[in-house]
């Protein structure tokens, strides 16, 4: 297990890399400013071992990157499709730059994404957006196999829960 974390963390310093050089263009566009850290909430709705691990793995990566501030939630839902923030409120002063949701069906095979929740991709600043594609090739090392990194763009549960979240405020 010790060579995929190693071949993770190495994408992961490529995505510092970039959103740590994007200099003032982050004012303008994106709830943090310039130089500093990304707010990420992980919730995770998986109840198997194997899954619970690749989560564990995922946070430890993220914490370790320096410019992610991480929460995490365990959830319990009903099915994947299920809002899975809905029974216990996130209570946060600020939003989260971005919500990353391991759903349930990652366990049984009947889901095969973890999603990346965000605004609309024209709102982010380009050196997040290109931070969130690393952010994916990260994903998909870690869940290799079982599930692929999927934005607001590419699948409708992404975009869904992007229009709850943000008219919330929690996004």
């Amino acid at each position: 297990m010790r060579r995929p974390q190693i071949s993770v963390a190495f994408g992961l310093l490529a995505l510092v890399a970039i959103v740590a050089s994007a200099g003032g263009a982050q004012e303008a566009a994106a709830p943090q400013p310039a130089g500093s850290t990304f707010r990420v909430l992980l919730v995770d709705e998986t109840k198997t071992f194997s899954s619970t691990m690749r989560v564990g793995i995922l946070a430890g990566v993220l914490k370790k990157s320096g410019i992610v501030e991480l929460s995490v939630r365990l959830v319990d839902v009903e099915s994947s499709g299920d809002d899975p923030l809905r029974a216990a409120r996130v209570a946060e002063e600020k939003p989260f730059d971005l919500i990353l949701i391991v759903p349930r069906g990652i366990d049984d095979g009947t889901i095969r994404q973890v999603w990346l929740v965000t605004r609309p991709l024209e709102e982010l600043p380009v050196p997040f957006r290109e931070g969130l594609a690393l952010l994916s090739g990260v994903v998909d090392r870690v869940f290799a196999g079982v599930a692929t990194a999927v934005d607001v763009t590419e699948d409708l549960y992404p975009g869904l829960f992007a229009a709850l979240y943000v008219r919330e405020g929690l996004l």
